[in-house]
């Protein structure tokens, strides 16, 4: 064959060019957007579908940096103290999305006196957050008064137990049932005259959460 006749080289020309388009078009690890837009989720699906969260975990000792917020709501502030070193996942979210003002003017949309109050749905809508969920991290914190945790939606629509992408609760009483089920981040250090006044309704108007030099 005669390589020097371009007519015979078109061939392994066209072919290395196809190869050199799927090869450019391949990679083994997709990157992560650092700071992506935070989208409404849909309504409840039959099966939730797993979609992991828009971040990287930050490195332990960053991690170990994260220790506290306050949650400035119409009723006062609370304080928070926060446990990355049981749940790095829903500590570093939470300050994710406080970073980004999402908690700001969000209402508290459940209240169950003597059990929990919940927040984190944009509209007050219980069907609505980021489009993510976080891995469970169930830990030996109990639930009891001033725990501070994630929600998460039902075994038979969410198999692998994630928690929401933004909802979180903070436990009104002893709360047994919860322990091993819900993935528990953080607690009330002061505020709990304020906790006991919040109902359906009122709002966060400020979510700080504060790095430790």
């Amino acid at each position: 064959m005669n390589f020097s006749n371009p007519f015979y080289l078109a061939p392994f020309i066209c072919l290395l060019v196809v190869f050199g388009l799927l090869s450019a078009g391949h990679s083994d690890v997709l990157p992560i957007p650092s700071d992506p837009p935070l989208a409404d989720s849909p309504k409840l699906p039959l099966r939730m579908k797993v979609v992991n969260p828009p971040f990287r975990l930050p490195a332990p000792e960053k991690l170990q940096r994260l220790r506290s917020a306050i949650m400035r709501t119409n009723r006062g502030e609370i304080y928070l103290e926060l446990f990355p070193e049981d749940a790095p996942w829903h500590v570093a979210n939470f300050k994710f999305l406080a970073d980004r003002g999402f908690y700001n003017n969000l209402p508290f949309h459940i209240f169950e006196r003597g059990h929990l109050i919940q927040g984190g749905a944009p509209g007050g809508d219980i069907r609505r957050g980021p489009a993510y969920s976080l891995p469970p991290e169930f830990n030996d914190r109990k639930h009891s008064l001033g725990t501070l945790g994630m929600a998460r939606r039902p075994d038979h629509v969410n198999y692998q137990r994630r928690s929401h992408g933004s909802q979180f609760h903070i436990i009104l009483g002893d709360a047994p049932h919860m322990d091993g089920n819900y993935t528990a981040f953080g607690r009330v250090t002061r505020g709990l005259d304020v906790l006991d006044d919040l109902k359906k309704g009122d709002y966060i108007i400020e979510l700080r959460v504060y790095v430790r030099s």
